[in-house]
């Protein structure tokens, strides 16, 4: 099962990928319409997850502090690019991040999916760290895959199947 979790996971990255790959830096943090979470603090964002997945998964953090602020849960994302990494930068440390999440379910002891999260802010409604790992790669993801695909749409960037 973990095998189809990762493919997923993996699968996510492209998508992400390909929806900013047309994107200039200054695209990147633009706000149209009054819509707030732009690619950049998005990326940025599942970034800050995949790093906190890895830590529950006993992997030490290689994550910036000042990333962690940046693109903190319940931040306001700026629309000043000079707020920002650039693309190129946001993009590395996502997938370094999926790297380091996905080594790390491989070689994790699967009796670890049943204990429970030891994050109170969390443990409500994810009782135990598979649950927790299994909603973050997969429909934390996909919900905010949804949010740049609504955001080139309002943009006028149109699919990445066109």
């Amino acid at each position: 099962m973990l095998q189809h979790l990762i493919f997923t996971y993996t699968i996510n990255l492209g998508h992400l990928e390909q929806l900013v790959k047309d994107l200039s830096d200054e695209q990147m943090v633009q706000q149209p319409k009054g819509v707030v979470n732009h690619p950049a603090w998005t990326l940025g964002h599942l970034a800050v997850a995949s790093n906190y997945v890895a830590k529950v998964l006993g992997v030490d953090s290689t994550f910036s502090a000042d990333w962690e602020e940046t693109f903190k849960t319940g931040g306001v994302p700026s629309p000043d690019p000079t707020t920002f990494p650039s693309k190129d930068a946001i993009l590395a440390e996502l997938r370094a991040q999926h790297d380091r999440v996905a080594d790390a379910m491989e070689k994790v002891d699967p009796a670890i999916f049943t204990k429970e999260l030891h994050d109170d802010r969390f443990r409500d409604h994810f009782p135990t760290i598979g649950d927790f790992c299994n909603y973050l790669m997969t429909a934390h993801e996909g919900n905010h895959i949804g949010q740049i695909v609504a955001w080139r749409r309002v943009m006028g960037l149109g699919s990445i199947t066109d």
